[in-house]
């Protein structure tokens, strides 16, 4: 990993470890796997923390209020890919973010950089939960020290605070997340627009990670691509141009609008 490192801080990513590409199989199912180097040999993760502090009247997740963290994400790694290369020019450095067919918290987890809450989230030591993650996939072989995805305290709290129920022993139903839920097209259920209307967001939900006791105190992001352009409060007039900058854009603007025709008690559960 002392190979790679400066690469990294150079380019202002101070979190990162390192695993066996090994030991992150079996890989998950994705076109972007197809994009891996043969022989791949060393999986480096990298955090990047986005807290940005507290804003009045927020009404998206705090992801979701930063610059597109897949397009910060590649316009810091695909450069240091870039650097690898020319310094190592007989391997290969390939750069994922969000899309990967790596399993990222529990990598994140083996390589040191936190703990796996019960909400499946990973829990870095310093920032908590309010970090993106992204890998460097090489055929290159590092040295570096891998250790068991260690579990968080399991405190409970995500669980108790969880809208949804979707929070089990160790478990997380995914598409009964309130997040998934406003992220769905078409109309939405009776007890899904009370969901809405409870989590209180356009787009997202954060109440799992208010109440862990991992993000007490968390700095705010040392990252200046994340401390510009900041948008907490969305409305209806600025969604179209929203969805061009924002992670939820991906979806187009028809869950926003009706996500806040629900707020707004446009449309009432039958």
């Amino acid at each position: 990993m002392e190979r790679i490192y400066p690469f990294l801080k150079e380019a202002g990513i101070t979190e990162a470890g390192a695993v066996s590409f090994e030991s992150c199989l079996p890989l998950l199912p994705c076109r972007a796997a197809l994009r891996l180097p043969e022989n791949a040999a060393s999986v480096v993760i990298c955090a990047f923390p986005y807290y940005t502090g507290e804003w009045e009247g927020r009404n998206l997740s705090r992801y979701a209020i930063v610059p597109d963290y897949h397009r910060v994400i590649a316009s810091l790694l695909e450069p240091v890919c870039e650097r690898l290369t020319a310094a190592f020019p007989e391997y290969r450095f390939v750069s994922f973010a969000d899309n990967s067919p790596v399993r990222e918290v529990d990598a994140a987890a083996r390589a040191g950089l936190g703990v796996v809450g019960e909400n499946g989230l990973l829990l870095h030591k310093r920032y908590g939960s309010w970090v993106f993650l992204g890998e460097i996939v090489t055929d290159l072989l590092l040295s570096f020290t891998e250790q068991p995805a260690e579990r968080c305290i399991g405190c409970g709290a995500c669980k108790r605070n969880c809208p949804s129920g979707c929070i089990g022993s160790g478990t997380v139903d995914a598409a009964a997340c309130l997040s998934a839920i406003t992220q769905r097209k078409g109309e939405l259920l009776p007890e899904e627009i009370r969901l809405v209307q409870k989590g209180g967001l356009v787009w997202g939900c954060d109440q799992c990670q208010e109440v862990c006791p991992y993000n007490r105190g968390v700095p705010e992001t040392p990252l200046s691509a994340f401390r510009q352009e900041i948008h907490p409060v969305l409305c209806r007039e600025e969604v179209t141009a929203a969805v061009k900058t924002k992670a939820y854009g991906f979806r187009g603007p028809k869950p926003l609008l009706r996500n806040l025709d629900i707020l707004q008690g446009k449309i009432p559960t039958k």
